[in-house]
Protein backbone atom coordinates (compact mmCIF):
# COMPACT_ATOMS: atom_id res chain seq x y z
CA UNK A 1 0.00 0.00 0.00
CA UNK A 2 0.84 3.59 -1.08
CA UNK A 3 0.38 6.76 1.20
CA UNK A 4 -1.24 9.07 -1.29
CA UNK A 5 -1.67 12.76 -0.82
CA UNK A 6 -4.69 14.68 -2.93
CA UNK A 7 -5.60 18.02 -3.30
CA UNK A 8 -8.78 19.19 -4.12
CA UNK A 9 -10.47 21.76 -4.84
CA UNK A 10 -13.80 23.62 -6.48
CA UNK A 11 -14.94 27.63 -6.89
CA UNK A 12 -18.39 26.07 -8.63
CA UNK A 13 -20.89 25.57 -6.09
CA UNK A 14 -17.90 24.83 -4.24
CA UNK A 15 -19.29 23.37 -1.13
CA UNK A 16 -21.55 20.91 -2.66
CA UNK A 17 -18.94 19.90 -4.83
CA UNK A 18 -15.93 19.16 -2.26
CA UNK A 19 -18.33 17.36 0.25
CA UNK A 20 -19.26 15.24 -2.90
CA UNK A 21 -16.17 14.35 -3.75
CA UNK A 22 -15.39 13.88 -0.04
CA UNK A 23 -17.98 11.12 -0.62
CA UNK A 24 -16.93 9.76 -3.40
CA UNK A 25 -12.93 9.61 -2.46
CA UNK A 26 -14.23 7.46 0.88
CA UNK A 27 -16.33 4.93 -1.59
CA UNK A 28 -13.15 4.75 -3.55
CA UNK A 29 -10.57 4.79 -0.62
CA UNK A 30 -11.87 3.94 2.10
CA UNK A 31 -10.03 5.21 5.30
CA UNK A 32 -9.30 8.69 4.39
CA UNK A 33 -7.68 11.76 6.55
CA UNK A 34 -8.92 15.27 5.47
CA UNK A 35 -7.54 18.59 6.06
CA UNK A 36 -9.86 21.97 6.83
CA UNK A 37 -11.42 23.50 3.92
CA UNK A 38 -9.74 27.30 3.08
CA UNK A 39 -11.33 29.72 0.82
CA UNK A 40 -8.55 31.18 -1.70
CA UNK A 41 -9.14 33.67 -4.38
CA UNK A 42 -8.93 32.05 -8.37
CA UNK A 43 -5.30 32.24 -9.62
CA UNK A 44 -4.78 32.90 -12.95
CA UNK A 45 -8.19 33.12 -13.91
CA UNK A 46 -11.64 34.99 -13.03
CA UNK A 47 -13.59 33.12 -11.00
CA UNK A 48 -15.18 32.97 -7.71
CA UNK A 49 -12.91 32.29 -4.71
CA UNK A 50 -11.83 28.34 -4.76
CA UNK A 51 -12.49 25.96 -1.67
CA UNK A 52 -9.47 23.85 -0.72
CA UNK A 53 -8.71 20.78 0.97
CA UNK A 54 -6.32 17.64 1.19
CA UNK A 55 -7.00 14.36 1.43
CA UNK A 56 -4.47 11.73 2.94
CA UNK A 57 -4.77 7.42 2.24
CA UNK A 58 -3.61 4.55 1.47
CA UNK A 59 -3.79 2.51 -2.12
CA UNK A 60 -2.57 -0.06 -3.63
CA UNK A 61 -2.84 1.12 -7.14
CA UNK A 62 -0.36 2.63 -9.48
CA UNK A 63 0.16 6.58 -9.61
CA UNK A 64 -0.96 6.01 -13.36
CA UNK A 65 -4.17 4.37 -12.42
CA UNK A 66 -4.86 6.68 -9.11
CA UNK A 67 -4.79 9.90 -11.72
CA UNK A 68 -7.07 7.86 -13.90
CA UNK A 69 -9.84 7.51 -11.29
CA UNK A 70 -9.25 11.35 -9.77
CA UNK A 71 -10.40 12.17 -13.67
CA UNK A 72 -13.09 9.75 -13.72
CA UNK A 73 -14.33 11.54 -10.15
CA UNK A 74 -13.78 14.46 -11.55
CA UNK A 75 -15.62 13.84 -14.68
CA UNK A 76 -18.68 12.42 -12.61
CA UNK A 77 -19.19 16.39 -11.00
CA UNK A 78 -19.16 17.65 -14.04
CA UNK A 79 -15.20 19.11 -14.72
CA UNK A 80 -15.00 20.62 -17.94
CA UNK A 81 -12.10 20.67 -20.36
CA UNK A 82 -12.88 21.45 -23.30
CA UNK A 83 -11.75 25.13 -22.70
CA UNK A 84 -8.72 24.25 -21.30
CA UNK A 85 -7.37 23.96 -17.41
CA UNK A 86 -7.53 27.64 -16.21
CA UNK A 87 -11.13 27.93 -15.88
CA UNK A 88 -13.31 27.64 -13.18
CA UNK A 89 -14.12 24.53 -12.35
CA UNK A 90 -16.56 22.00 -10.65
CA UNK A 91 -13.99 19.96 -9.32
CA UNK A 92 -10.15 19.48 -9.31
CA UNK A 93 -8.23 16.10 -8.11
CA UNK A 94 -4.55 16.67 -8.16
CA UNK A 95 -1.67 14.09 -6.76
CA UNK A 96 0.34 15.61 -4.70
CA UNK A 97 2.00 13.05 -3.02
CA UNK A 98 2.67 9.22 -3.55
CA UNK A 99 4.54 6.82 -1.35
CA UNK A 100 6.04 9.57 0.54
CA UNK A 101 7.53 11.71 -2.90
CA UNK A 102 6.56 15.39 -4.00
CA UNK A 103 4.90 14.68 -7.65
CA UNK A 104 3.32 18.45 -8.46
CA UNK A 105 5.08 21.08 -7.13
CA UNK A 106 2.65 22.70 -6.32
CA UNK A 107 2.61 21.57 -3.09
CA UNK A 108 5.00 24.23 -2.58
CA UNK A 109 4.24 26.50 -4.47
CA UNK A 110 0.71 27.87 -3.89
CA UNK A 111 -0.84 27.99 -0.28
CA UNK A 112 -4.08 26.73 -1.58
CA UNK A 113 -1.96 23.41 -1.43
CA UNK A 114 0.78 23.61 1.51
CA UNK A 115 -1.25 25.17 3.86
CA UNK A 116 -4.05 22.52 4.33
CA UNK A 117 -1.44 19.67 3.11
CA UNK A 118 0.32 20.66 5.99
CA UNK A 119 -2.60 19.69 8.78
CA UNK A 120 -1.73 16.09 7.67
CA UNK A 121 1.45 15.62 6.17
CA UNK A 122 4.90 16.41 7.17
CA UNK A 123 5.65 19.38 5.05
CA UNK A 124 7.97 22.51 5.57
CA UNK A 125 5.38 25.53 5.17
CA UNK A 126 6.96 28.19 2.47
CA UNK A 127 7.07 31.17 4.91
CA UNK A 128 4.74 33.41 2.29
CA UNK A 129 1.81 30.58 2.37
CA UNK A 130 0.83 32.22 5.70
CA UNK A 131 -2.38 34.66 5.57
CA UNK A 132 -2.63 33.84 2.21
CA UNK A 133 -5.85 31.15 2.86
CA UNK A 134 -8.27 32.02 4.69
CA UNK A 135 -10.00 28.31 7.37
CA UNK A 136 -13.51 28.22 7.06
CA UNK A 137 -15.64 25.78 9.61
CA UNK A 138 -16.62 23.69 6.86
CA UNK A 139 -15.47 20.14 7.68
CA UNK A 140 -15.43 16.94 4.91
Amino acid sequence: MKQVLIGMGSNIDAEMHLTKAAIAVRACFGEVVFSSVYQSPAIGMDGDDFLNACCLFDSDLTGEMLTSKLKMLEDAQGRDRSKGSWKPRTLDLDMLMYDGCVIDDELYRYAHACVPASEIVDIKMPDDCLGVVEKLELRL
